[in-house]
């Protein structure tokens, strides 16, 4: 059986490595845009939380850990470097949805979506939230699959932070 590939949909996926901060977690089972923060080291990429304000771009990340869904970085700081997509224009990204299937549907289109993050460690999902009460809506909508809850999301311009 196929498995959900989630990540750079289309576009060109011009990036770079980043530095990561400790103890990163991504998951297979869901999205990973990430921010730039500054650290002791310089700018580390964070997974983004509900309520972001500013993306970076989407780590590509390596295979998950044995018996999990998910990759987790090192704990030790300014170890490890993965792959950054930027979060460009012409970039679009499949990531699951959080709503329901039913809402997953062509009113989706042009919409605002918000990034949620669920889950400690291991568990940790970033999903797409479109509509009801979301903080912040750094992503925009400009497809759908209704059939596996996937939306397809560009940055907004205003939302993309520096490369």
């Amino acid at each position: 059986m196929a498995e959900l590939r989630y990540g750079l949909a289309e576009g060109e996926g011009a990036g770079r490595e980043v530095r990561l901060r400790p103890n990163i977690y991504l998951s297979r089972k869901g999205g990973h845009f990430v921010s730039l923060i500054n650290s002791t080291y310089g700018a580390v990429a964070s997974l983004c939380a509900s309520g972001v304000g500013r993306v970076f771009g989407w780590l590509e990340a390596p295979k998950h850990a044995d018996g999990y869904d998910a990759w987790k970085g090192s704990a030790t700081a300014n170890t490890d470097k993965l792959f950054c997509i930027y979060a460009d224009p012409e970039n679009v990204f499949a990531i699951p949805a959080n709503e329901k299937s039913a809402s997953v549907n062509a009113s989706c289109i042009g919409k605002g979506a918000a990034i949620l993050l669920s889950g400690t460690t291991y568990t940790i999902v970033q999903k797409a939230k479109v509509g009801g009460a979301i903080t912040a809506s750094p992503l925009f909508v400009v497809d759908f699959d209704k059939d596996i809850r996937t939306l397809y999301v560009k940055v907004k311009q205003t939302k993309r932070q520096a490369n």
